[in-house]
């Protein structure tokens, strides 16, 4: 049997480059039921670097 996720990731900056933070989620694609949430703040970083490590988290 095979499971398949929904993975939804976003970063942000406050200002390119600013202070930055991530969030990630990954749902049970079945239930809708979070399996795993991550955020994190970055420091002074791009708000590429932000949405990119939202996305190499999950």
């Amino acid at each position: 049997m095979t499971m398949a996720f929904i993975i939804e990731a976003d970063g942000g900056s406050r200002g390119n480059p600013g202070p930055a933070a991530f969030g990630t989620v990954i749902r049970n694609a079945a239930t809708s039921e979070v399996v795993i949430e991550a955020a994190g703040y970055l420091g002074e970083t791009t708000n590429n670097v932000a949405e990119y490590t939202g996305l190499l988290t999950g």
